[in-house]
């Protein structure tokens, strides 16, 4: 079973699961994961994402992508490439201050992809989130929370990452169409259309 340490990053963890088979500011976009191995244990993780991105609909509603590459030699603890997704595609847009939230709720479909030259697995779930677009710096920011993610797809060979997992964190994205669909139909490519959403059996709410 996998054991890593709390400060370890999301990439030093991606790397160890592999080894078993064989624009944005860092300080602005931190993402956090839970790690639910059983009953009373958990362990946790974190990762800065460089790239953060996203697209508005007619309605409102946001497509938001963050995507973290590594190259070979970039990282002391990757062997080879690496790179990580976040999706968040909302159903209907909470602004901070004015939505109403409680533990129960839901506004988005989260996606959390790890891509490496051995093989690829996708963990999808529901979340909440919030965001506020601030016009005069063209930015979008916000945090997402309560997301409940499982592994959903998975591509060649890579270890069992996660079982069941949360991930929340808070972001600062620059408006670009063009990047956020380029990021999303590579994911398409890479593991087939996304399934539809179910929510999980066991009680917990999302």
């Amino acid at each position: 079973m996998l054991r890593l340490a709390y400060s370890m990053t999301l990439t030093a963890l991606a790397l160890a699961a592999v080894a078993l088979n064989q624009g944005c500011s860092g300080n602005q976009t931190r993402f956090e994961i839970t790690n639910y191995l059983g009953v009373g244990q958990t362990e946790y993780y974190h990762e800065f994402f460089d790239d953060c991105f996203y697209a508005t609909g007619e309605a409102g509603n946001v497509d938001l992508v963050l995507r973290r590459c590594v190259a070979p030699g970039q990282d002391c603890n990757v062997e080879g490439h690496l790179t990580q997704i976040v999706h968040v595609r909302t159903v209907f847009r909470a602004v901070p201050g004015r939505t109403h939230a409680d533990s129960t709720m839901i506004n988005g479909l989260v996606s959390y992809a790890i891509i490496t030259d051995h093989g690829a697995v996708c963990f999808e779930g529901g979340g909440f989130l919030f965001c506020e677009e601030n016009q005069h710096e063209k930015t979008l920011h916000g945090q997402l929370e309560l997301s409940k993610l499982h592994p959903t797809r998975r591509v060649g060979q890579i270890g069992d990452i996660f079982d069941r997992a949360e991930l929340k964190g808070t972001f600062t994205a620059r408006p670009d169409r063009k990047k956020v669909v380029e990021i999303l139909n590579e994911m398409d490519r890479l593991f087939g259309l996304r399934p539809p959403y179910q929510r999980p059996d066991h009680p917990d709410p999302i």
